[in-house]
């Protein structure tokens, strides 16, 4: 014989089995929280006005860095029209250490393959790349640093480009 999982007189609506139930939920999803964050050390973005980058308009990421023994990884994230004109993206990066120290550097992002297919993640009209700077980076010095970014093309201002960022990941590995 089969039993009903409610039995007939039982009342269908039990709060304090409710409330039980739900508060194991809730402190599970708490519990949880630290494991879905973005494991980013520093993680900024930087809008663009009227997706028009104009030499003039450098963005600063400012961070501090006090142990001087990890390594991490370093990403630029582009958000950009998926008509954007060429296939690359160029910048200057300027990197000013605490001791007041600047270097300069020029690369060239890939935004499309060479059948003009982004190499980011599109929706709608826009793509967004995220792209490695630097796969295994240290800092000598303990302090605030500063990562400028110029747009550096031949075009001023540079159409399609909406924001820029930076994204520093600890790898998990000391030098």
């Amino acid at each position: 014989m089969r039993y009903p999982i409610l039995h007939p007189s039982a009342p269908a609506f039990n709060p304090v089995r409710l409330w039980a139930i739900a508060s194991f939920l809730l402190a599970a999803c708490i519990g949880l929280m630290p494991a879905c964050g973005s494991g980013f050390y520093f993680e900024q973005k930087k809008e663009i006005a009227g997706g028009q980058w104009a030499y003039a308009d450098t963005l600063d990421f400012r961070f501090a860095i006090t142990d001087t023994l990890e390594t991490y990884r370093l990403y630029l994230d582009f958000e950009y029209a998926d008509t954007f004109a060429t296939q690359n993206l160029y910048v200057k990066l300027y990197t000013l250490f605490p001791n007041g120290k600047r270097l300069s550097k020029q690369k060239a992002f890939d935004l499309f393959d060479a059948q003009g297919q982004s190499l980011g993640k599109c929706s709608g009209n826009r793509c967004r790349l995220h792209a490695v700077l630097q796969e295994s980076a240290y800092f000598n010095q303990p302090g605030e640093y500063c990562i400028t970014l110029e747009q550096f093309t031949r075009d001023n201002p540079l159409p399609g480009v909406f924001s820029a960022g930076l994204s520093i990941e600890p790898t998990g590995k000391r030098r």
